[in-house]
């Protein structure tokens, strides 16, 4: 049982059955899927008669009774960061609820094994840990017929940039580098454009516009932008995983990140790490890697080892020992 978000993908995994299949999302209609999901779930899952049930969130359903449930738990974030979420929002309730009534737990990461036994007082026997993969796409070797992404050598950042992914102060660390200002640009994939207050930060920080730039497009396009990448900086205040830095490494670039949550446990001795609240402490990990090409290989080389130790395959493998454990076989 998975958000909506991730049916686009059924399709491509070929599963042989698939009850209440919804092939797209329709927006401002969250509280209809919700009220949807409470009505039709527990009849769809009672016609399916399962063995065992796998909820990825935490929505309020039932469940057919002596059938054992499953749920994923990626990240504590919305009792970590709470003042930065509604006041009304209820997912820390619905979480603490699922999970109460949940047989087993998968947890992505040691870290928010460890930020659950801590912050909802569950007991860690209760919890399997089921380490994140990531797409092939970005093992894909750079040719010399490529053309980067940007015109200028740059730093890259990769996602959102609001709140805990602490975007400003990767930003305030690279304009207090003249050097590392002086031959890179900074460029930043995804998420929506540069904002008015991005904008002011920018011309604060005594920056050009032109040297920050936000680029989008395609997972392939994304790839392309690691691989032509100085390196690639993750500043995030919290992550449940962390699947940028695998996406980075396996790529080729070299990865500055976090010292906190769950990113060194994915990144171990392969990244350049940092205090992500210490602009003098990102600034130093990034001259590390752009200006010291011997440290910039050695991380590389490192990161091509430690990308091997995550895959699909490998999460798919540890969800299905989870599940055979829960029943017993």
């Amino acid at each position: 049982m998975a958000p909506v978000h991730f049916n686009e993908y059924l399709p491509e995994c070929g599963v042989p059955q698939v009850a209440a299949y919804l092939p797209m999302r329709i927006p401002r209609t969250g509280r209809l899927y919700r009220g949807a999901n409470r009505l039709l779930g527990p009849l769809l899952t009672r016609a399916a008669s399962p063995s065992l049930i796998h909820r990825t969130y935490y929505t309020p359903m039932g469940s057919p009774s002596g059938v054992p449930v499953v749920v994923t738990v990626f990240d504590m974030i919305h009792e970590l960061f709470a003042d930065r979420f509604p006041a009304g929002d209820t997912t820390s309730r619905d979480k603490r609820a699922s999970l109460e009534r949940a047989d087993h737990i998968l947890c992505i990461s040691e870290s928010t094994a460890n930020d659950l036994v801590r912050l909802f007082d569950i007991p860690r026997e209760k919890m399997s840990v089921t380490h994140l993969g990531y797409s092939n796409i970005f093992a894909t070797p750079r040719t010399a017929q490529e053309t980067a992404p940007h015109a200028r050598p740059y730093l890259l950042y990769v996602g959102h940039r609001v709140g805990y992914k602490n975007f400003d102060m990767a930003l305030k660390a690279y304009a207090s580098s003249a050097r590392l200002r002086g031959e890179f640009d900074f460029v930043t994939f995804g998420g929506p454009p540069l904002s008015a207050s991005e904008r002011s930060l920018i011309e604060e920080l005594g920056l050009a516009p032109s040297q920050v730039v936000r680029i989008g497009g395609s997972d392939a396009d994304l790839a392309r932008a690691y691989r032509h990448a100085r390196a690639f900086v993750y500043p995030s205040q919290y992550e449940g995983f962390g699947i940028p830095p695998l996406e980075a490494m396996s790529s080729g670039c070299p990865v500055a990140c976090s010292d906190v949550s769950s990113v060194p446990e994915v990144v171990g001795q392969a990244a350049a790490l940092f205090d992500p609240m210490d602009v003098e402490s990102i600034r130093a990990a990034l001259e590390s890697l752009c200006l010291n090409d011997v440290r910039r290989q050695s991380m590389i080389d490192a990161g091509n080892e430690r990308v091997r130790q995550f895959s699909w395959d490998r999460c798919a493998a540890d969800t299905v020992a989870a599940y055979r454990k829960v029943l017993g076989t």
